[in-house]
């Protein structure tokens, strides 16, 4: 969709089961709580666009993959409690880029969360990006986990910024 490059090296098939395979070593425990901090998937984006349009707030967009320990942090600790807070100003999905669930595209035909994240160049995760009514990014995406511990700060400017500019501030 946008002629941005890659926004990482694509990952591998062996990382991708390694990863997959640590989540399911790690038992009914992990996956329990990797559940309570789910976050909503696309199931149509045509409602969810026009849902965007009609209260002028940015489509946060994060990509991940299962048992990213990075993924798992972002979701938990600041994009999870913005989900399930009304006043967040920020419509909040989850798309997995190796997935092969599908969902309804702009066009009404179906498309994969794999292809969907491919369209964006998202090769590694985590991945936050905004995005307005024509799956056009608002601002610059915010790509993997800082270890300073401003993550939640840059997380808040980003939305700021994003809806700032849906709304032509």
């Amino acid at each position: 969709m946008t002629d941005r490059p890659p926004l990482g090296r694509r990952s591998s098939r062996r990382a991708w089961l390694a990863a997959a395979a640590a989540l399911a070593l790690a038992g009914p425990r992990a996956v329990r709580a990797a559940e309570a901090h789910a976050l909503e998937r696309i199931d149509d984006l045509r409602p969810l666009l026009a849902r965007v349009r009609r209260e002028r707030v940015p489509l946060l967009l994060f990509f991940s993959t299962p048992g990213c320990p990075y993924c798992i942090e972002v979701r938990r600790n600041y994009l999870a409690p913005r989900a399930r807070d009304p006043r967040a100003g920020v419509l909040i999905r989850e798309v997995d880029i190796v997935a092969q669930r599908s969902f309804v595209d702009t066009d009404g035909a179906p498309i994969t969360e794999a292809r969907f994240a491919a369209r964006f160049g998202v090769r590694v995760v985590p991945v936050v990006l905004m995005v307005d009514e024509r799956l056009t990014p608002l601002v610059d995406p915010l790509v993997g986990l800082d270890a300073a511990g401003f993550y939640d700060r840059y997380l808040a400017n980003a939305i700021e910024a994003a809806t700032a500019k849906l709304r032509g501030r």
